[in-house]
């Protein structure tokens, strides 16, 4: 009897020897169920995505990893490394487009009344390469300067904030003072705008925490090894590969008890 089976006997388990199981003795019985508690991990091999020459993020995927909103970090890292072509969605992108443009063009109007000189969208494109030889490739709304002071608004015209806007904001602080953009080498304060009302994110919130948080992060996407996928119904059905992962989840586990 093997060690195993003789530990799990103490503790007063039943455990039958392999041998004396029917099925076991066939070796390919043995495979299915191995197949069955573990299932193959899923690279980007396995979904047929090419790769990208180096490790490419958009600071929402990094907002969204910082916050919890995506917690599976095989969707992540596979994004940040492989094309991945997108699936069918019934999101309005030209509506919101629309929407998001006219907010951004009235909030730039505003500040233009106040004296900034305002940057908006493509002129504020950059990149920045980290140390670990990723690309994050950035594109704030609105980057506004007057006199020694600066600002980095973000609009956002959802029925209600994300932890994950705030974060987004919080990158951009702390990535255009190191990029130089627009001549800016401090901390601006960041804004986020949404409905009419605007919300102060102070400098002093891009710690050296947050800084160390973001750099994990970055780290891990930028690592040669594909993380294990950790699945979620709620994770699933907004994750940019679910139309190519099969391990994906579509509801939620339930169940009931006698006790409670």
């Amino acid at each position: 009897m093997s060690n195993n089976a003789n530990g799990l006997m103490k503790a007063g388990v039943r455990v039958d020897e392999p041998e004396q199981k029917a099925g076991y003795s066939d070796p390919t019985a043995k495979v299915a169920i191995s197949a069955a508690i573990a299932p193959p991990q899923l690279t980007a091999a396995t979904l047929k995505l090419n790769p990208r020459k180096q490790t490419y993020i958009h600071p929402s995927w990094l907002a969204k990893g910082l916050s919890g909103d995506r917690q599976c970090m095989f969707s992540l890292h596979t994004q940040a490394n492989c094309f991945t072509p997108k699936g069918e969605s019934d999101f309005d992108a030209e509506s919101y487009k629309l929407k998001h443009q006219a907010a951004l063009s009235q909030y730039a109007k505003e500040l233009k009344a106040e004296g900034y000189t305002v940057y908006t969208e493509g002129s504020n494109s950059f990149w920045y390469e980290t140390k670990a030889g990723a690309t994050i490739s950035a594109q704030p709304d609105i980057v506004a300067v007057r006199g020694d002071e600066a600002l980095v608004p973000d609009i956002k015209t959802g029925k209600e904030l994300r932890v994950c806007d705030i974060a987004q904001v919080k990158l951009y602080m702390a990535l255009v003072p190191a990029v130089g953009l627009h001549g800016i080498r401090k901390i601006p304060r960041g804004q986020l705008v949404h409905k009419g009302e605007v919300y102060d994110i102070s400098p002093d919130q891009i710690s050296t925490e947050f800084k160390h948080q973001v750099a994990e992060l970055v780290n891990a996407l930028t690592v040669a090894d594909t993380p294990p996928v950790t699945p979620s119904a709620q994770e699933c059905h907004w994750c940019p590969l679910r139309h190519l992962c099969h391990s994906k989840v579509e509801t939620v586990v339930k169940g009931e008890a006698d006790w409670l």
